[in-house]
C-alpha cells in the first residue's frame, strides 16, 4: 500500500494510466464536489458494498475521504489490501489536499 501524492495521482491521469479513484464521502458529499471520474463508495457501506464496484484485484485503486484526518483512506486502503487486492494506494490530504493543490474537482452524481 502507498501513498499517493496530489501530484502523482494527477500526473498518472494525464499519461492516461487507468486508475480506479474511489471517493469514500458519503453520497450528499461525494455530488458537492470529488475528483474528475471518482466512483462513490461511501464509507458507511464500504465493507458491504466495495466488492460490487472493485472486481479486479490487480487494478491499481487510489483510496479518499474529505481529509486525511478522518484515517477512511487508510482505512479502506488496509481493508483492500487484506482482501488481495495487489495494487492499493490512497490519497494524501484526501480531497482537501487535492483541492489544496490547485486541481479540479466536479459535482453531481456518477454517470
Amino acid at each position: 500500500m502507498q501513498t499517493v501524492s496530489p501530484q502523482r495521482l494527477k500526473n498518472e491521469l494525464e499519461k492516461g494510466t487507468s486508475v480506479i479513484i474511489v471517493d469514500l464521502q458519503e453520497n450528499h458529499e461525494y455530488t458537492h464536489s470529488h475528483i474528475p471520474g471518482a466512483i462513490n463508495i461511501p464509507w458507511s457501506t464500504f465493507s458491504q458494498s466495495h466488492t460490487d464496484s472493485l472486481n479486479d484485484k490487480d487494478a491499481i485503486i487510489v483510496v479518499y475521504g474529505e481529509f486525511d484526518e478522518s484515517g477512511k483512506g487508510l482505512s479502506a486502503a488496509q481493508i483492500l489490501e487484506k482482501e488481495g487486492y495487489n495494487r492499493v494506494g490512497y490519497l494524501e490530504g484526501g480531497l482537501m489536499g487535492w483541492k489544496d493543490a490547485g486541481f479540479p474537482t466536479e459535482n453531481g452524481s456518477e454517470s
